[in-house]
C-alpha cells in the first residue's frame, strides 16, 4: 500500500523541480497480485526505492563511456558488482543484454523474487534469499517475462515502462516473497548477472500452494518539468 504522507512529500519534491526545471527521481512501482483456483486473493501496489549501485555506475558508464579500469567496488568507482561477487568493468559494462525488464526467455534475468528480509543496501549485488525456478521445494516456475509497454502521456508529460513477470507455487507449500528485483546480465568471460533493484516488500506476499503470483514493476520518469 502507498504511504500518503511520503506520496504527499514526492508531489511537494515534484513541484520544486518544475520549478528548477530539473527532473525529479524516477518513481517505481511494484504490482502484487496473487490467484489461488482463479480467484484474486490478494492485491497491492508498493513504491520500490531502492537502485542499486550496479544500476547508478551502469547508467554513468554508459552516458560518459567511461573506460576507467576499476578493480574495486564502492564508492569513487565505476564498476559493477555481478552475482558471484565479482568486480566487473569497462566493457563490461557496455555488453549487457537486454534491459531492466526483459527476460522473457530467460528465468535468471528480468523480474526476480525473493524470501529474503535482509535490509536493503546500495552495494547489494544479489537478492538476500533468491527463489530458484522450478517445481520442488521453495521453488517458483518463472513465466516469461511480458513485453514491456512505453507510453508518453501528453497531459501529465510522463513516460512509463511496464513489465510483469507470473510465477506458478508448484512447490507443495506456501511461499512468503519478501523482496523483488531487477537482474540484467552481461556476456563477456561467461554469463554473470547485475542486480540494478531490489525493494523489500511491506507487507509481504503469501503464495499457496498451487497459487499464481503476478508482480508487475511501472517504472514513470515525469517530463514535466522540461516539456
Amino acid at each position: 500500500m502507498l504511504d500518503a504522507l511520503e506520496e504527499a512529500k514526492r508531489e511537494e519534491l515534484k513541484a520544486k523541480c518544475r520549478e528548477m526545471k530539473v527532473l525529479p527521481p524516477t518513481d517505481i512501482f511494484i504490482g502484487l497480485q496473487v490467484h489461488d483456483k482463479g480467484n484474486l486473493i490478494f492485491d497491492d501496489v508498493q513504491r520500490g526505492h531502492s537502485w542499486t549501485r550496479n544500476y547508478w555506475n551502469y547508467i554513468f558508464a554508459c552516458t560518459s563511456n567511461c573506460s576507467i579500469v576499476d578493480s574495486s567496488f564502492g564508492a569513487g568507482y565505476i564498476s559493477c558488482l555481478n552475482d558471484g561477487n565479482n568486480v566487473t568493468y569497462q566493457n563490461d559494462i557496455y555488453n549487457t543484454y537486454g534491459n531492466l525488464l526483459t527476460g522473457a526467455t530467460n528465468t535468471t534475468i528480468g523480474i526476480v523474487v525473493g524470501t529474503g528480509t535482509t535490509a536493503f543496501n546500495i552495494d547489494q549485488y544479489n537478492l538476500a534469499a533468491l527463489i530458484d525456478n522450478g517445481t520442488g521445494s521453495g521453488k517458483f516456475s518463472y513465466n516469461a517475462s511480458a513485453v514491456n509497454s512505453t507510453t508518453y502521456t501528453s497531459t501529465s508529460k510522463t513516460w512509463t515502462i511496464v513489465g510483469s513477470r507470473v510465477f506458478n507455487n508448484n512447490s507443495g507449500d506456501v511461499i512468503v516473497v519478501a523482496e523483488t528485483g531487477l537482474r540484467v546480465y552481461y556476456y563477456r568471460y561467461g554469463n554473470r548477472y547485475w542486480l540494478l533493484e531490489r525493494s523489500l516488500l511491506t507487507p509481504a506476499v503469501s503464495v499457496p500452494d498451487g497459487a499464481q503470483l503476478t508482480v508487475t514493476y511501472t517504472i514513470v520518469d515525469d517530463f514535466s518539468a522540461i516539456d
